[in-house]
């Protein structure tokens, strides 16, 4: 009789303890489980964090890329200088072209597009003077229409300044030009002729080829002193 007790309070004990190792081990895995989501879930958020940081770093780089595109723009201050200098060209304009339209040439150095058949005007209306000048068509048919000219045309500067101009003869065999109120004299092709002086007032200053007119003028603009 106490061998059958003590078999059935063995047998319950061992299920007891079998019963109570499976729930250890159920425990232990759900416990392992959370860790794991646990630990997933701050690896998670770290990675997030870090993505965030690296795209505020990213961002801030564009915005400092930016601003710094923006503060590399150069502020000039230009030297308050009263001498001025300037070089002034006589040059003409031509418009080239022929009677008969352009081919093709395969031997020249360059190729230039093609022009259509342009005869000369019938009546021409240019003014007389010299400033412009109409070649008739030659023996190959060829004409050209000319325009003198300075360059530059227009010049500023400020009352007080003192002007330097020099003069140059680049196009055109002969010039004579007239600088209002200061000096009138020749200028011939490869020559350079200097005029100075002081802008006393404001106003505008007039230079004018005799010999190409209406055309090849040019204006000295003077601005009054700020007050």
């Amino acid at each position: 009789m106490n061998i059958k007790t003590n078999s059935k309070t063995t047998t319950s004990f061992i299920a007891i303890l079998t019963i109570a190792m499976i729930t250890s081990a159920i425990l232990g895995s759900v416990s392992i489980q959370n860790l794991h989501q646990n630990v997933m879930g701050q690896t998670n958020k770290e990675s997030k964090a870090e993505s965030t940081d690296e795209y505020k770093n990213i961002s801030s780089n564009a915005v400092a890329s930016s601003n710094s595109n923006t503060s590399s723009m150069v502020l000039v201050n230009p030297p308050k200088s009263t001498n001025k200098e300037f070089w002034i060209n006589t040059v003409h304009f031509d418009g080239l072209t022929n009677i008969n339209a352009g081919t093709k040439c395969d031997t020249c150095i360059q190729n230039t597009p093609l022009h259509p058949a342009e005869k000369p005007p019938l009546n021409s209306t240019i003014p007389t003077g010299g400033g412009f000048r109409f070649v008739e068509p030659n023996k190959v048919g060829a004409w050209d229409f000319r325009s003198f000219a300075f360059s530059p045309s227009q010049i500023i500067v400020n009352q007080g300044d003192k002007v330097t101009l020099h003069f140059i003869g680049v196009q055109g065999a002969h010039h004579m030009i007239t600088l209002d109120g200061i000096e009138t004299f020749p200028l011939s092709r490869g020559q350079i002729h200097t005029v100075s002086f002081i802008a006393n007032s404001s106003g505008t200053i007039n230079y004018i080829c005799h010999l190409h007119m209406p055309n090849m003028v040019g204006q000295i603009l003077v601005l009054p002193k700020s007050t």
